[in-house]
């Protein structure tokens, strides 16, 4: 029997917390390992991390997924914080791992300490080069470089920028497909629920409805989704949602004074929501606007849930799932190419509808849960 310790740098409801979660309840079933889970910061999901194992904390934790003393103190190191860290490593010692997982880029400043467990690590890297260098600090990152074994990269995209910007061996790092989105793959789309939500949001009942999903962020390209609405504008019956962010966020409040000044009465900016499959349901168009995405989990759901897609060449995985059969893949912020092929699909609606059925036939064979999870199982049972 393995035994493993994951290590998650929060339990925040994001796309890697989220499929590494799913492939730990996949492997709780599996007799063959046991394992436990460290997680350096809390969030809103961590009792579901605290359900499957033995679930430890980098930073004391209050119990309701924030630490209970702000971070700038802990780098202070008090002679408490030094008793914490080091009685915690004393408990991760006493189980003998014979693994290390680290979820993310992120946790290099954990990497040294876990040395003291005496076992290889792999870093799952869900981070193209825009994340890396806004996601973590250079020394940190040279931690993970430096005393990762071995990585596992979230899409082709991912393993090809650790090889070729960062030197990493190809041969240490294997590609894991990602899990179908479970919620989406029992989602029913319901027309009288869309109807009334495409009303409360003030959208018409025949427009087409282009989505977006994300955080508000430069890398999420929101400033680009919205240079589409806006050359789009007179398209009176094209109408665009961002779905994501909270409004207390300052580049929440910078696109919203945006949409105002450019009169974009064809653009609604939904906060995070606790039902985004509902959302996504009304989209007829899903667009992927980032500038760097690694395999984004949101992309598998649109396909689920049989959208056509439209993204970027050069930004990611996306477009190795799009390809030429599922959407559309656009050059590099092709702001007008990506407003040709909306009205494409606007005016062809077999067209929308076939490029959706290739994309949720393609999701279905390419990221079936058994073999995703028999490539897991493949990647922790190496020796390196």
């Amino acid at each position: 029997m393995k035994n493993i310790l994951f290590v998650s740098h929060d339990a925040n409801r994001a796309g890697a917390q989220i499929l590494l979660l799913r492939f730990l309840k996949l492997l709780k079933n599996d007799s063959n390992f046991t394992f436990s889970i460290l997680l350096k910061n809390g969030g809103i999901i961590e009792q579901d991390f605290i359900d499957l194992a033995d679930t430890y904390f980098w930073y004391p934790n209050d119990g309701g997924g924030q630490k209970s003393i702000p971070v700038k103190f802990f780098n202070k190191l008090t002679k408490s914080e030094s008793l914490y860290r080091s009685s915690l490593i004393k408990k991760l010692q006493a189980k003998k791992f014979d693994l290390i997982v680290a979820n993310t880029v992120t946790n290099g400043d954990l990497l040294p300490t876990l040395l003291a467990l005496n076992c290889p690590i792999k870093t799952y890297v869900h981070e193209l080069e825009i994340g890396i260098q806004q996601y973590t600090q250079f020394d940190f990152f040279q931690n993970v470089l430096s005393l990762s074994n071995s990585f596992i990269a979230c899409g082709e995209a991912v393993k090809e920028n650790l090889r070729l910007n960062h030197c990493v061996d190809a041969t240490k790092i294997k590609v894991l497909p990602s899990l179908l989105p479970e919620v989406a793959l029992s989602f029913q789309a319901d027309w009288l629920k869309n109807k009334t939500l495409k009303n409360q949001l003030g959208i018409p009942e025949n427009a087409l409805v282009v989505g977006g999903i994300g955080t508000v962020d430069l890398r999420k390209g929101v400033d680009v989704f919205i240079q589409v609405a806006q050359q789009l504008k007179s398209q009176k019956d094209v109408f665009f949602i961002w779905l994501g962010g909270q409004a207390s966020e300052i580049e929440f409040k910078i696109f919203q004074i945006d949409i105002t000044k450019l009169g974009l009465f064809n653009v609604v900016f939904q906060t995070t929501v606790n039902n985004p499959l509902d959302y996504l349901s009304c989209f007829d168009v899903f667009f992927v606007s980032s500038r760097e995405d690694p395999y984004p989990l949101v992309v598998l759901e649109a396909a689920t849930l049989a959208k056509p897609i439209i993204c970027f060449d050069k930004a990611g995985g996306a477009k190795d799932f799009v390809e030429n059969d599922a959407g559309f893949v656009v050059d590099y912020l092709a702001v007008e190419k990506v407003c040709e092929k909306i009205v494409e699909l606007k005016d062809n609606a077999v067209l929308r509808k076939q490029l959706g059925e290739n994309a949720r036939k393609k999701v279905l064979e390419r990221h079936h849960q058994d073999k995703a999870f028999q490539t897991f199982v493949e990647i922790l049972n190496e020796t390196n």
